[in-house]
Formats: C-alpha cells, structure tokens, sequence
C-alpha cells in the first residue's frame, strides 16, 4: 500500500482512538485523575539552577549545564523535573528506553503536546521513575510502542497513576511513527494531514534525533504537522542524512545532510536560520556514539527552541565546535547524560569557546 494512502487510513482510525481512553481505565467525560497527591519534598539540583538563569548574560558569554542521571531512566527523569516545573501537567509520554525506534517517535509527540518523554524498560518501571513521577499529576498519557516494547503489565501500572492513558503502535516502526499524528492532529483541530511528509533513516538514530526540533520548529512556524517519518521506499519533501542514508527520491524538495552524523547535525542547526529565518541561543549537546542518554534530547530542545548538535565521548567534535565559535548569538550549552556518554574533558573544552 502506498504511504501516503497508508497515511490517510491509518489517522482516520488513529483520529478515532485518540479521542476514546482506553478501556476501563477512562474516566467519565474525560476528567482529570483526582487521585490524592502525597506531599513530596523536591530537592533541585544545581544544573537546575543553572538552567533558569541563563537568558541575560552579556553577548559572548557561553554557559554549560549539564543534565544526567546515573542512568538512562535517571536522565529522563531529571529532564521531566526540568520541563515540569508546576505539580500538574496535562499530558505525558512513556516509551522503551531499550531501543531508540519508539522513542524518537515519543520524542515527536512529547514536543508537540509540551509534555515530558518518560523512559521504562519492557516489562517494569524503574525504581528512579516509579518513586518520583508520582509527585506530579498527569491528567492524560501517551504510551508509544506495542507490547514488544513495553508490556501491559506496565501500561497498567502506568494506569495506576494516569486513569486516561492511549496506547500508540503500528506493526512495525513506520506504523509507529504515523500512530502519533492522530492526537496531533487532534489537538491541532484539524482533519487531515497533507501529502507531504519528510524522512530519515530509520535504523541509525542520529540524523532522526537532530531533524526532531528542526521539524518541531518548522510546523510551529509554517504549516503542519508535516509528518518526520522512517523512510520505507516512498517518496518524501524533505530528507534528513546523506544518500547512503536514504537515496536519491523523486519528490524531495530539499535535503539536510553533511559527510557524517555530527556534520548533518550542524547543517540542520544552520538551517533554523537559512530556511526557518529563526536564530538559534541555546544548543542541546548529545552523544553521537551512542543512543541511550540522547533519547530525551528531543523533547527538551523543543522546549528550549534549540538545535541539537553531537560529539564524541572524550573528544568535542570539530565541527560542532566551529559552529558554536562561529555562531556567538549561542549563549547556552546543555550536555544531556553523563560523563560516559559525554566526557569531562569535553565540557571543559566547552567553557574555553569563549
């Protein structure tokens, strides 16, 4: 079946689910959980503070924050306490943290609705997300991926706190990627999508993970959503990577990509100025090596209106260091994991720029 068919059917049914709860976990004409909060004492961490109170340095004064947990699970955490500063939040979003495919579409759908991309693993919730995310009333949630991902037995535990919980999953990752254009669209008031959509390979997470705030920012600004979705052998307007990423397509109207990862990266920070006429203050810096702690990097650039760039574990990458010394409008850096996925010595080179 061709995509953009396929595209048609499968939100038409999606427009449907998204407006039903799931289950016998609904509550009655959609309220909020009013499940009794307990009284739990928050103690920020110093990059916390540091993250509020980066807007007014002078112009080429560059600040470096650091969000990271001990863990993936941890780190995800620790981005929700950041994006979620009141005790209440309308909506949050739940994918695997053991495997990237489901959470960049997660990540997609958790910049749309402004809402926290929360990590667990298939059959359980860590002990680090479990003990704290109760602090914070969701009214709705979206879990992405099917049970191959993340069990029922945690979708009801997630339940457990959420009442109003949909599950968002296709066969195979394409049919996941399109799953969360429904209550996109919902939310959006809107009936259909257009025929356009751009496209990434979809078994290497980098060139997906950079494009996320790019196409956050492009369908805020100009018109949307306009679907980022894993190439499957159809045509697509946009493209993110190199020809050995994704070939040559009849229909694409541009393509952002450099020589690797870290230099496509820098191409689509360039291109929130050169086609999205947006400068760009605040970059969020990931691993390029390895997945795990850049997961949650999507939805917090969104919320900073930032680029991602990448970098090496123990060496800054070269280009992501000439586009931050060439571009001195950027005044915040926030190294998203720890110290294995992005080293010292890197945030050290980092303070130096300037």
């Amino acid at each position: 079946m061709k995509i953009k068919k396929k595209l048609a059917v499968t939100l038409t049914l999606l427009m449907t689910l998204s407006i039903v709860p799931t289950n016998n976990y609904a509550l009655e004409n959609n309220k909020v959980n009013e499940t009794k909060k307990e009284e739990i004492v928050i103690t920020k961490d110093k990059d916390d503070k540091k993250l509020e109170d980066t807007s007014d340095k002078t112009k080429n004064t560059l600040s470096v924050t650091r969000i990271s947990g001990s863990d993936r699970y941890d780190t995800s955490f620790k981005i929700q306490e950041f994006l979620t500063k009141d005790e209440f939040s309308y909506y949050a979003v739940f994918a695997s943290g053991e495997g990237f495919s489901d959470a960049l579409s997660a990540g997609i759908l958790a910049g749309e609705f402004e809402a926290p991309l929360i990590l667990v693993r298939k059959d359980s919730i860590p002990k680090v997300i479990s003990d704290n995310y109760s602090r914070i009333t969701f009214g709705r949630s979206f879990l992405v991926g099917g049970t191959n991902s993340v069990s029922k037995k945690v979708e009801d535990e997630i339940h457990k706190n959420i009442s109003v919980t949909i599950r968002l999953a296709g066969k195979n990752r394409l049919d996941t990627a399109l799953s969360i254009y429904g209550p996109m669209l919902e939310k959006r008031k809107e009936l259909v999508l257009g025929d356009a959509f751009s496209s990434y390979n979809g078994y290497v997470y980098a060139d997906a993970l950079t494009a996320m705030p790019y196409m956050y920012q492009l369908n805020k600004h100009d018109m949307g959503p306009l679907p980022l979705l894993p190439y499957a052998g159809e045509d697509a307007s946009i493209v993110f990577g190199g020809y050995n990423s994704v070939p040559k397509l009849v229909g694409e109207r541009s393509r952002i990509y450099g020589a690797d990862r870290y230099k496509t990266a820098v191409e689509i920070a360039k291109a929130f100025k050169s086609n999205l006429n947006k400068d760009v203050d605040t970059i969020v810096l990931a691993s390029g090596e390895d997945y795990p702690d850049a997961l949650c990097a999507g939805p917090l650039a969104s919320s900073k209106n930032a680029a991602i760039l990448l970098t090496k574990s123990k060496t800054l990458n070269e280009d992501t260091k000439e586009y931050i010394k060439a571009n001195t409008n950027i005044k915040n850096i926030i190294i998203v994991g720890g110290e294995r996925s992005i080293s010292s010595s890197v945030e050290n080179e980092l303070k130096t720029l300037r």
